[in-house]
């Protein structure tokens, strides 16, 4: 597993901004796979922080090992004032996106050099992005 750094991602804005991830931590759970979690805690209330999680499970008895990756954007709703009593913004909801990718312990480093290449790839094709912006599946 690699030590975890900062993950400087920019958000879609018209004016991109960038959300800097922090490390929160990995750790190995009983049934051998790994949880590590980043936040962007830039918005005031830890209910609104931007969270990436990584799970990861070591090779399977069929020679698989699965990388899962988990991006939270919440939107939040402030709840009435009672009086002088203001309550805390609370989560209304969640945008989410999750990232598979399934590797053989077989495969070579050029083919997972080629699936990153691939994903990476993907997800800045204009078909991804109109299917998610404009609502817009594949027909």
């Amino acid at each position: 597993m690699g030590a975890q750094a900062n993950i400087v991602i920019n958000d879609g804005a018209g004016t991109p901004v960038a959300h800097t991830f922090s490390p929160k931590g990995a750790m190995l759970q009983p049934d051998k796979k790994s949880v590590a979690v980043w936040k962007d805690q830039a918005p005031a209330s830890a209910v609104g922080f931007l969270t990436i999680t990584e799970t990861h499970s070591p090779v399977n008895t069929n020679g698989m090992e699965k990388f899962r990756y988990v991006i939270d954007v919440p939107t939040l709703e402030s709840p009435g004032s009672g009086g002088s009593f203001v309550p805390p913004p609370t989560r209304a909801y969640g945008t989410i996106a999750v990232l598979e990718v399934w590797a053989h312990e077989r495969a070579s480093a050029q083919e997972l050099k080629d699936i990153a290449a691939y994903v990476k790839n993907f997800t800045a094709t204009t078909y991804l992005k109109d299917a998610i912006e404009k609502r817009e599946a594949a027909w």
